[in-house]
């Protein structure tokens, strides 16, 4: 299957020389079944074969080698062929074949299997045109960039230099740069993804079936069953707040116990132990509705007097007034 491309080349190489050699009375080949397929090709000559590692690699070098500098949505200049000079958005690229697709340009006529010729279809004829691609080599970005007078204006660039390159989840991202203005130029903007909604089949269940309230909650039976609560949070979370009775009746057993050893410990004391108790009770009432008088004022002055060293000296100025507490 891999050799049927090749042995086809070899075989139109062969009759291209022969009408050229022959001239008018070259064979007439547009007959029989090529009758209506004459100057066609079928899909798999269209679409060929992988290339060679090393082969891909030398073509895909300009643009950027295994991280590619152009892609699906850009716009770009045909070099070579028919369609030489037009311009046109890339509308697939195969990376294995170093080959693109540009919407509406270099269109070439292919064969139908007879078995896909639909029935509805007016033209019945076994030939359909699609775009066919086209070596990566022959066609250039088209970027637009600002001018020297400020204005945009639309540019053949020739090369790109990868830069700005970004680990991510699934792989690496970079943008494009050209040398020399050091202008990134944006990668063409993705198209949303629309997702179309299947039709519904007697296994699903409709839309008014499904927003039916079927289940209505009562205040005397709960949702679910018990046991299923603690499988659906953490029953030793520390921000519970609702507990089992079981699990409340436990914890005031606890409390009481610790009130009762407090009791205990308050019936063991001797009339010794209770006697001094209430003495320090009633020094601490004391000190706290004591106050100082006019007396104890006086004698702390003196004391402060004393230790300061005016004991005995004579003092011209007044004798300070001892004001009540």
């Amino acid at each position: 299957m891999s050799d049927e491309p090749s042995a086809r080349l070899k075989e139109e190489k062969l009759n291209r020389r022969e009408d050229y050699e022959l001239g008018p009375i070259r064979p007439k080949r547009d007959v029989g079944d090529l009758k209506s397929k004459y100057g066609t090709l079928d899909n798999q000559a269209l679409q060929g074969l992988p290339l060679p590692q090393k082969e891909l690699f030398k073509r895909l070098e300009p643009f950027g080698g295994k991280y590619l500098n152009i892609w699906k949505g850009d716009r770009v200049v045909i070099l070579e062929g028919p369609d030489k000079g037009k311009i046109g958005i890339i509308s697939a690229i195969d990376g294995k074949k170093a080959k693109v697709t540009v919407k509406d340009l270099n269109r070439v006529d292919i064969q139908i299997p007879q078995v896909f010729v639909e029935k509805e279809n007016p033209d019945q004829r076994p030939v359909s045109t699609i775009d066919g691609p086209m070596d990566i080599n022959s066609v250039r970005v088209v970027a637009t960039i600002p001018g020297k007078d400020g204005n945009l204006k639309d540019v053949i660039v020739k090369q790109f230099v990868n830069t700005n390159f970004r680990k991510t989840r699934s792989g690496y991202s970079w943008s494009r740069m050209i040398p020399g203005l050091d202008i990134i130029v944006p990668w063409p903007k993705r198209e949303k993804r629309v997702v179309k909604p299947k039709a519904d089949t007697p296994s699903d269940t409709l839309r008014i079936d499904v927003d039916v309230q079927s289940y209505i909650p009562t205040l005397l039976r709960p949702p679910m069953p018990r046991s299923v609560i603690d499988e659906l949070r953490n029953k030793f979370s520390v921000f519970r707040t609702r507990h089992e009775p079981e699990y409340i009746a436990a914890k005031e057993a606890e409390e009481q116990a610790k009130l009762d050893q407090k009791k205990t410990i308050k019936a063991m004391r001797t009339p010794l132990m209770e006697a001094k108790r209430k003495e320090r009770k009633m020094k601490k009432k004391l000190a706290k509705k004591q106050k100082l008088t006019p007396d104890m004022w006086e004698k702390i002055g003196k004391t402060i007097a004393a230790k300061k060293g005016y004991v005995g000296k004579e003092d011209s100025g007044p004798t300070p007034e001892v004001l009540p507490a």
